[in-house]
């Protein structure tokens, strides 16, 4: 069974020796990680390159609708990983080491950006939904923490997709999406996981205001070609639900009122989930005590591939040729 299989292979991995990897704000592939490894070691393959330049050539664009992605990108504050295929054995023990590191002072800010191989042949909009949710409900049975145990159910407004005992607000971009620009980042699925320290002012350890989160959406209406979607809202607001913003529509449907989502029980826990537990302390829980507000601040846009390239506005050659001073 995949879950056995992927405790096998997590067991020996240790996180700690992400501790002291050297990763350079200039040489975005030492902050490659693949399960424990990083930089080299974690033998980013060659379509990876093409991925990363695509997501860099958007965030980069002065006219980006997310301009806390773009300082990220500029100051080396993002990680990045790799998933071949559909293969998502290594996936558990990468972001175990990214919480890891989640936990740390130094990247409190840092995201991360995992990467699928694009397909060959598109799939449909319906098919990548049901792999982000299998991915995410992949994620949450195997998790090394014993509290994700007790975490809310989705349909609560204090949700949060969570992993090794780090909150994120998850975005899944994908070249499917045709006039919903800031979620098409290129020719494969994309999926941004964003810890919510990311949303709190370092300095004044304050929540991000929503002026802040106004002005993101406002660049966003000028980015897509099409209005926001009804689901967008922000954390803590009555009636918000953190994973129906997730994975969105091209078109302004609303999500289902069932999350595909399920929190896992504790017989499931103790039989996989426990299994992985980490030989370094759990990462710390970023459910901060400000519930932090998040933005809608997935903003991708996608060129390449003449197959995802419908995605693109008609002005995007004019974008491209301004996007990076």
């Amino acid at each position: 069974m995949q879950a056995h299989d992927d405790v096998a292979q997590f067991r020996g991995m240790q996180s700690s020796d992400a501790a002291g990897a050297d990763f350079d704000a200039n040489d975005w592939t030492s902050r490659v990680i693949a399960g424990s490894r990083t930089g080299a070691a974690a033998r980013p393959p060659a379509w990876l390159a093409n991925a990363y330049e695509t997501l860099r050539e958007q965030v980069m664009h002065p006219e980006y609708p997310c301009f806390f992605g773009t300082m990220a990108e500029r100051r080396g504050e993002m990680f990045y990983a790799y998933v071949n295929g559909k293969d998502i054995r290594e996936l558990p023990a990468t972001m175990n080491t990214f919480a890891m590191l989640a936990s740390q002072p130094a990247y409190r800010r840092n995201n991360i950006a995992v990467f699928f191989e694009p397909d060959r042949e598109l799939l449909t909009h319906e098919q990548y939904q049901q792999w982000f949710w299998k991915t995410l409900q992949h994620l949450h049975d195997v998790d090394p923490d014993p509290e994700a145990d007790n975490q809310p159910e989705p349909s609560q407004e204090e949700w949060e997709f969570s992993f090794a005992g780090v909150q994120m607000f998850v975005v899944c971009a994908l070249p499917t999406f045709k006039v919903r620009h800031s979620r098409n980042l290129g020719p494969g699925m994309v999926l941004l996981f964003q810890p919510r320290s990311v949303f709190v002012d370092t300095i004044t350890n304050k929540v991000i205001g929503r002026e802040a989160r106004n002005q993101v959406r406002k660049r966003l209406e000028t980015w897509d070609d099409v209005s926001a979607h009804p689901d967008l809202g922000f954390y803590g607001d009555p009636g918000n639900l953190e994973w129906k913003q997730y994975f969105l529509t091209d078109e302004n449907v609303p999500a289902e009122d069932r999350c595909p989502f399920l929190k896992r029980k504790k017989a499931q826990a103790a039989l996989r989930g426990h299994a992985y537990a980490p030989q370094h302390a759990p990462g710390q829980r970023h459910a901060d005590k400000a519930r932090a507000l998040h933005y809608e601040h997935s903003g991708q846009r996608a060129h390449g591939a003449d197959q995802w390239q419908a995605g693109m506005p008609p002005n995007a050659k004019a974008r491209n040729e301004q996007s990076e001073s």
